[in-house]
């Protein structure tokens, strides 16, 4: 969770613009955890890639520090755990990535009895 965390986190404070929230919140099933930034959120055609595997959002990143892998790792992460992670922009500006789990996660199959 701390590689997930850390990594939105960081994202917002490098790419994005402050302020940056990180809001978590739960219900009887599940838990959410909501990571903002201020700035002018992402471009309609990267939001469907921005979890793919040595994807930059922008050209000019390329020869940037990192290697287009955090996220892809991030969302990894989260499934390990039987969640998800998903990016919105948000209506007044901004990135926002929730990570949803469940609060308790899913038996798994050939575990110890």
């Amino acid at each position: 969770m701390d590689v997930i965390l850390a990594n939105l986190v960081g994202n917002a404070l490098r790419h994005g613009e402050p302020p940056v929230s990180v809001r978590l919140s739960a219900d009887p099933s599940s838990v959410t955890l909501d990571v903002r930034d201020h700035g002018p959120g992402l471009d309609e055609e990267v939001l469907p890639h921005v979890f793919d595997r040595f994807y930059k959002a922008s050209a000019a990143r390329a020869r940037s520090e990192g290697s287009g892998l955090g996220l892809a790792i991030a969302r990894e992460n989260a499934r390990l755990h039987q969640g998800d992670l998903t990016v919105v922009n948000a209506q007044d500006g901004g990135a926002r990535f929730t990570l949803h789990l469940p609060r308790t996660p899913a038996e798994q199959d050939g575990g110890a009895e």
